[in-house]
């Protein structure tokens, strides 16, 4: 299982849905991780959220079923 820290505190967030996802143009320095629970209101990772379009406004192409 992955661990996901967060880059505010470096701390290792348990509830995931409360991240908040800052996009790349956003980024600052990330605290060095730890073994610490977050303690923060809203866990902050660097990085475009699950299941993000990095293009956004573009259609995606149909894929052929095979």
């Amino acid at each position: 299982m992955v661990e996901i820290h967060c880059h505010a505190c470096g701390g290792f967030i348990s509830e995931p849905e409360r991240i908040s996802y800052l996009l790349p143009s956003n980024i600052k320095t990330a605290a060095a991780p730890h073994s610490a629970f977050c303690m923060c209101a809203r866990p902050v990772v660097y990085g475009p959220p699950p299941g993000y379009v990095s293009s956004s406004g573009m259609e995606m192409p149909d894929h052929p079923k095979a």
